[in-house]
């Protein structure tokens, strides 16, 4: 039986009080370091899909106006076959340091930001390479905050554009 002296010292009692307080703030502090790490990785998928925009146009400058022969006699200067495939691996090379098989996309703007998708170019033609990749989210619980909550990839997108300063004669 309890008396009232044992009463009036549990009233008092402070012990488990921290552990109390430790419940009510540790998944608000674990949910925002889970979202900082994702927040992390996607910063550097960003700056690994800047440069892989920056690899697919010197590799599109270096490819586009090369001997035909070597890529399945594709056309000079011209967005397509061989010469795409190549573009697409340079770009591929840099995305597999943040994904083992990268999802994206290369186009070929002609204006700054977007514009029709142009497949033919000569010589001083600024080429635009526009990079999309869907990077996926794969930190638990940081993914529903940092990125799409039902899909769980984030779009990054990137652009790059160099001069055509290829060869000025006919294979």
């Amino acid at each position: 039986m309890i008396d009232q002296d044992d009463n009036k010292n549990l009233k008092r009692d402070a012990r488990g009080a921290v552990y109390v307080e430790f419940l009510i703030v540790f998944m608000p502090l674990f949910v925002m370091f889970m979202s900082l790490v994702q927040f992390a990785f996607v910063q550097v998928a960003n700056v690994v899909t800047k440069h892989a925009a920056v690899q697919a146009a010197r590799a599109a400058i270096v490819v586009l106006p090369d001997d035909p022969a070597f890529y399945g006699n594709t056309p000079v200067n011209k967005v397509a076959g061989d010469r795409k495939t190549v573009i697409d691996l340079a770009a591929r090379g840099r995305l597999r340091a943040v994904a083992a098989s990268p999802d994206f996309s290369i186009t070929f703007p002609s204006s700054p930001g977007g514009g029709d998708n142009k497949t033919s170019f000569k010589q001083d033609d600024l080429v635009r390479v526009q990079l999309k990749v869907n990077y996926a989210c794969k930190i638990p619980i940081g993914n529903r905050f940092v990125c799409d909550i039902f899909s769980q990839k984030k779009t990054l997108k990137a652009e790059a554009a160099l001069p055509l300063q290829g060869a000025g004669y006919e294979y």
